[in-house]
């Protein structure tokens, strides 16, 4: 017998993901996802049992581990409303300014409420962004505001990685980011811990 021809797990999900972001579930074919990821068709249904199975898992890895360390560094621990505009501008940089958006909101579009591959990795996603939104949200404006502009900001999220891949200026995405977030400090109930020289500035970006 033949040995097994072995991959990289995560380099594989990566490019596969970035496959789907570009190209979208429903449209892209299995010759395409072979040229993204170096993987022969057989080795795809082998390792991941078929597109669906492929697509469940490289967004799953794009979510807990792309998505969760920009959260992680933008908005844990101590994040202020500065950090948290850092995260908010960012989308509009490399690697997710590149007109193709980002693969959970470009799923949560193509699929709706149906149930999909995607459906378990949008809600984890969702919970990812309430949780550290509602908790910078609560530290600098109080529980009370907070609710209501997490929401504001859940929206405002999705809409510039919707609206980046429409052609739009990213240079007037941001200015609405800034504008936001202006008017969210005029609400600000404790002092700003941006002095803490832990702290990322909103002008960082991470890949």
């Amino acid at each position: 017998m033949g040995r097994r021809r072995t991959f990289d797990r995560d380099t594989v999900l990566m490019a596969a993901a970035n496959a789907f972001r570009m190209h979208g579930y429903r449209d892209i074919s299995i010759a395409a996802l072979e040229k993204a990821t170096g993987l022969v068709s057989g080795s795809i249904y082998n390792a991941f049992g078929d597109k669906a199975g492929l697509f469940r898992a490289a967004l799953e890895r794009y979510v807990h581990g792309f998505v969760a360390e920009r959260i992680r560094h933008f908005a844990g621990g101590e994040a202020t409303l500065d950090d948290l505009e850092g995260l908010f501008l960012s989308v509009l940089e490399p690697p997710l300014a590149d007109g193709f958006g980002c693969l959970v909101t470009n799923s949560i579009v193509e699929f709706g409420r149906e149930d999909s591959p995607a459906r378990e990795s949008i809600d984890a996603t969702m919970a990812l962004l309430r949780d550290a939104f509602s908790d910078v949200l609560t530290r600098e404006l109080g529980a009370e505001v907070a609710a209501g502009a997490m929401m504001q900001l859940l929206t405002l999220y999705h809409g510039i990685l919707t609206l980046s891949r429409s052609g739009l200026p990213m240079d007037e995405l941001a200015r609405s980011v800034r504008l936001t977030f202006a008017q969210l400090r005029t609400q600000r109930t404790t002092p700003p811990s941006s002095l803490n020289p832990e702290s990322p500035s909103p002008e960082r970006t991470t890949t």
